[in-house]
């Protein structure tokens, strides 16, 4: 078996978590993989993984060579893309990030499309934070990512559309009295916040403002915020098109001044997309508003 074989197994095995999953992903016995591991290992003369309860982990060597394994597969992947662009056949595997609210309106349509047009294009969602996201994508975990503006351009990013940042709180609370409701008005009441890493566009309003002491707890989360103001237990700043999604009891303002995230999609080089990549920023681009 030749050595992108070999990366392909255990990039397979550790995304998946155990041989078993990765030989029905992949149409091996687990016996196979685990010889074709060991052949792996005497090759590299280095150790690739450990087995524990839960399956396999790649070891403290692996973890170092992860990077340089998925520039590899992703290379050999951009190929037999650009060889199918040719032949006018689209298909092959692509990782996206993703906020929950992004999963829950964007995905769905983007995904259907593909589905039905090219039923060859394999998605794979990784729901997470911005944080998560740019890591992933630096590190080539993810292909694409639908994500807010970067704040640093350390990736490329195509915006799509502009997101209203709102106040969020129980029904009949005095904010609803506001038609904007001031900045300042916050500090009043107990703020149930995403974390910071997560969501930097809500926590970076509050940072502006000099309020992020005012947080009384916070999750990981938008739609466990949400819950909990619902609940009673204060109020939040979410992005509207976490709302659109999770209909309940709850009402929600502007704020004054007005704020918005710039939601779009990232990617580590624009210039180096293959051409899969390029399709569906394309699709989004066009359809989704």
């Amino acid at each position: 078996m030749n050595t992108f074989k070999m990366v392909k197994v255990f990039l397979t095995s550790i995304d998946s978590g155990s041989f078993t999953r990765a030989g029905e992903i992949l149409g091996y016995t687990q016996s196979n993989l685990t010889q074709m591991m060991k052949s792996f290992e005497d090759e590299l003369g280095i150790p690739l993984l450990i087995k524990t309860k839960k399956g396999v982990e790649p070891t403290s060597e692996a973890k170092q060579l992860i990077p340089a394994m998925r520039a590899m597969v992703a290379q050999e992947e951009r190929f037999l893309q650009e060889a199918d662009e040719i032949r006018g056949i689209h298909r092959g595997s692509i990782r996206i990030g993703s906020y929950v609210s992004t999963s829950s309106t964007w995905l769905p349509q983007v995904i259907g499309y593909y589905q039905k047009e090219y039923p060859e294009v394999k998605f794979n969602i990784v729901e997470s934070g911005q944080g998560d996201m740019l890591r992933g994508l630096m590190s080539g975990d993810l292909d694409l990512a639908l994500m807010s503006a970067p704040e640093n351009n350390e990736v490329d990013f195509i915006p799509v559309l502009e997101d209203p940042m709102v106040v969020v709180f129980p029904p009949d609370h005095e904010l609803a009295d506001y038609d904007y409701v001031p900045i300042r008005k916050l500090q009043d009441h107990p703020l149930i916040m995403t974390y910071r890493e997560y969501d930097t566009d809500a926590n970076r309003i509050l940072l502006d403002a000099g309020l992020d002491a005012s947080v009384r707890y916070r999750s990981k989360d938008d739609f466990a915020v949400l819950s909990m103001v619902q609940h009673g237990l204060g109020i939040s700043i979410l992005p509207e098109l976490t709302l659109e999604r999770f209909p309940g009891q709850y009402d929600y303002r502007m704020l004054d001044p007005e704020s918005y995230r710039s939601l779009g999609i990232g990617i580590r080089s624009k210039k180096e997309a293959g051409p899969l990549a390029r399709s569906i920023i394309s699709y989004i681009k066009d359809n989704i508003r």
